[in-house]
């Protein structure tokens, strides 16, 4: 099924303003899920993955570490962030509960809603305070400032399962079925770069010892692009 596919079966099921933004809010989580396990495959997977890439080029993959946490944590902060903010309106799961006609189903969501928010406070503080805008005091590292709050694997994690507990009784109510998200996988990604890597060092290191014997040529060295 194509996303415009998809787009029009959830308007025909569950009616225009649920069914745009349950749309919406389903391919932008699924990409969420899709950049988190791509981080876990590089960064929180094992030590031997990231001796590999400090290896090779350590100084871009730090740079790269970071930029993917901050891209992850201000993805997760955008999905739960309040409807409605400097007078514009967001696309969030807090929208759901208010576009569903039937009772219970509202009623679930929003205990869904309440459940998300607490576990999603952290990423926002982190999109406050220290990516989309610097505090001082953390800048200068000045003893008044309050801690960000932790952010570890395991607490994305479970914001991560919140919101897919939430968007699967919408699946479920509508659909009978439901969306295992963790399923989600890239196609020639960070599991694809680790081999070429793997290779590359085995390589590198073939070279040196030829270096080393003077048998090296620098014909030998491959084209650059």
């Amino acid at each position: 099924m194509t996303s415009d596919e998809m787009r029009q079966r959830n308007i025909d099921t569950m009616g225009e303003a649920l069914g745009t933004q349950y749309t919406a809010l389903f391919q932008e989580f699924a990409s969420l899920n899709l950049y988190w396990k791509e981080f876990l495959e590089l960064f929180g997977t094992n030590d031997k993955r990231i001796a590999r890439m400090n290896q090779s080029a350590p100084g871009f993959f730090q740079m790269l570490q970071a930029q993917q946490f901050e891209t992850n944590m201000s993805h997760l902060a955008r999905l739960t962030d309040s409807s409605r903010s400097v007078g514009k309106d967001n696309l969030t799961v807090r929208n759901l509960p208010e576009l569903v006609a039937d009772p219970g189903l509202k009623a679930e969501l929003q205990k869904h809603v309440e459940d998300i928010k607490q576990k999603t406070e952290f990423c926002r503080d982190w999109r406050n305070r220290r990516f989309a805008h610097h505090d001082l005091l953390l800048a200068t590292q000045d003893g008044r400032a309050k801690p960000l709050e932790s952010a570890t694997k395991e607490r994305i994690v479970a914001a991560l399962h919140a919101i897919s507990d939430m968007l699967n009784v919408i699946e479920r109510f509508y659909y009978r079925g439901g969306c295992d998200f963790d399923a989600i996988a890239a196609h020639k990604g960070a599991n694809s770069l680790l081999y070429l890597l793997g290779f590359g060092i085995i390589g590198r290191d073939k070279m040196m010892e030829r270096v080393n014997k003077g048998e090296f040529s620098g014909d030998d060295l491959p084209e650059q692009v």
